[in-house]
């Protein structure tokens, strides 16, 4: 049996079989933590991660052990700091924690300081919180220009990062994964907590076509599919170029209201179906003071025909040597608002009614996305324009 030929890796079964043998009771490894191991292995410091740890390996002697893999949370609360990371393409969000002594020695090794004995195990402090935030993107930049990864690129954002546990609300099961760490001579942990319907699509999708929206899982009543939440459209009668990092956008042909931390109204959960099959729509209106977080159903499921295309590419015209970008050309676009995604399993699906309230992979204060053709152009915060709303643009993606 091929199992991804299993690398160096340390799994720690809780409730796995065992059986007596010459050595005792020993663990039963099935053939789906076998694949686990061998590809988090892969994507060790010497595989796929090489180009985010590299440099805090030259800049700060970072050394990361095999990792550890456990089946259920681990060390949620343990003392140090938290980087929550969205994943919007994939609907979800991760998170990493980093023991107090490394992140302490994260900070003295960049900023040369020497710190005094015992003060090693105190808080970390905001000063701290903000540094590691530039490690921690650093990094991610780093990945994001790297090999692509199982699922795709590597297109994480920062979303906070500081002392307050991972919020792992509307993900599900979580996963530990666990790499000790050494700077020079202080040791510790990074841990990453990851859903396990991510680890569940890591594992059977096929790896040629990575972010597909529906993910083949163990049994068909576990199929899912991503749903995005379209609240709004935003004209740009000058075109993508008009995008500005900073620049406050209002809402049109929307009927959301209220203020960002309750916006209110109705907005439409949908996915696009394959050819010209159209996209199907389920209608649902924000749940008061949960920020755009969740949504309760106001009515049926129907089908709807295919959208026209949000971008008009100009006709080709004769190659030059230097051909303008389409999507910077000055050709008006609208821009759909989505509040967050939601990855639906179709035995949930099936069920859906009228009322049921949905909970977005998202928290209240993540950016909300803009998109134009399904194509990731920029991401906002919710802000108030007298008594409408609109975005302000925080990252433009062109």
């Amino acid at each position: 049996m091929n199992m991804d030929d299993v690398d160096d890796i340390s799994i720690d079964l809780i409730d796995a079989d065992t059986e007596a043998g010459p050595l005792g009771a020993l663990p039963r490894l099935s053939a789906r933590q076998a694949r686990l191991g061998s590809r988090l292995a892969r994507l060790g410091p010497e595989g796929g991660l090489a180009a985010a740890l590299g440099w805090l390996r030259d800049a700060v002697g970072v050394e990361v052990g095999a990792p550890e893999v456990r089946w259920q949370p681990a060390g949620m609360r343990r003392a140090g700091i938290v980087v929550q990371l969205g994943w919007p393409r994939l609907a979800t969000r991760v998170g990493l924690g980093l023991d107090a002594t490394i992140a302490h020695a994260l900070v003295d090794r960049l900023l040369g300081f020497d710190r005094l004995p015992g003060e090693g195990r105190l808080a970390v402090s905001p000063v701290e919180w903000g540094i590691l935030t530039y490690v921690v993107s650093e990094s991610l930049r780093r990945l994001a220009a790297g090999p692509r990864g199982p699922l795709g690129s590597w297109d994480l954002s920062v979303d906070r990062v500081g002392p307050d546990p991972f919020d792992a609300s509307g993900l599900g099961h979580l996963i530990t994964v666990r790499w000790p760490l050494t700077v020079g001579e202080v040791a510790g942990s990074l841990r990453a907590w990851l859903p396990e319907a991510l680890i569940a699509r890591w594992l059977t999708l096929d790896p040629s076509a990575p972010g597909a929206s529906i993910v083949a899982s163990e049994s068909a009543r576990e199929w899912s599919s991503v749903w995005r939440a379209e609240a709004a459209a935003i004209a740009l009668p000058r075109g993508l170029k008009s995008l500005r990092a900073g620049g406050v956008l209002p809402l049109i042909d929307s009927r959301l209201g209220g203020t960002p931390q309750s916006p209110s109204g109705s907005l439409a959960l949908t996915i696009d179906l394959a050819g010209r099959l159209g996209r199907l729509t389920v209608p649902a209106e924000p749940v008061p003071m949960s920020g755009g977080g969740r949504l309760t159903l106001t009515g049926p499921m129907r089908s709807v025909p295919t959208p026209r295309e949000a971008i008009a590419v100009p006709a080709p015209t004769a190659p030059t040597s230097a051909e303008p970008n389409p999507l910077a050309a000055d050709v008006p676009v609208t821009l759909v608002v989505e509040l967050g995604r939601v990855n639906l399993p179709l035995g949930r699906l099936a069920d859906l009614k009228p009322g049921d309230v949905v909970e977005l992979n998202r928290h209240a204060r993540e950016p909300v996305e803009l998109t134009s053709g399904g194509r990731l152009v920029a991401r906002g915060e919710l802000v108030q324009i007298d008594t409408e709303l609109g975005v302000r643009v925080t990252q433009v993606f062109l």
